[in-house]
């Protein structure tokens, strides 16, 4: 197993990710304040998603018991706050998820809630994919990186 930025140091599951940062951030810093770059965002966030990923490898474990051909893609959609660095807005991108239901509460449930810190001056974007196969899940990896916009 490989631990390394696209990958979790599990066998479980692959993460993708996309973030977008607007321009409003850098009058931001001008003002003061902990302002991340979109590669910077990218890294903490896949950080913070991969302490929760021994949560979602026990989830999705669980439902492989019940159905042992369980497969499939979970991509999410939510926003970071800015100042308070709370992730909020999770929602399922149905058109490029193709996990059934059980797994992509599994992922949702463990990604709300979920707080980056420190705070960042900027209110991030982002969208990650989790890849279920029953021999492994593949990590959570950024899908690209995407400049402030």
């Amino acid at each position: 197993m490989k631990s390394a930025k696209g990958e979790l140091a599990m066998n479980s599951n692959r993460i993708s990710a996309c973030f977008a940062i607007p321009l409003i951030g850098s009058l931001l810093t001008a003002c003061g304040g902990f302002t991340r770059t979109p590669e910077q965002w990218t890294e903490d966030t896949y950080k913070l998603l991969e302490s929760k990923s021994g949560d979602v490898q026990k989830c999705y474990n669980e439902q492989l018991k019940k159905n042992p051909l369980l497969e499939g893609k979970v991509t999410v959609d939510f926003i970071v706050h800015n100042r308070t660095g709370q992730v909020a807005k999770v929602r399922v991108d149905a058109a490029k998820t193709t996990a059934g239901d059980p797994v992509r509460k599994c992922v949702v449930d463990n990604v709300e809630d979920l707080k980056l810190g420190p705070p960042d001056a900027n209110t991030g974007k982002a969208t990650f994919t989790w890849e279920f196969t029953k021999e492994f899940v593949k990590s959570p990896a950024p899908e690209g990186d995407k400049p402030a916009t």
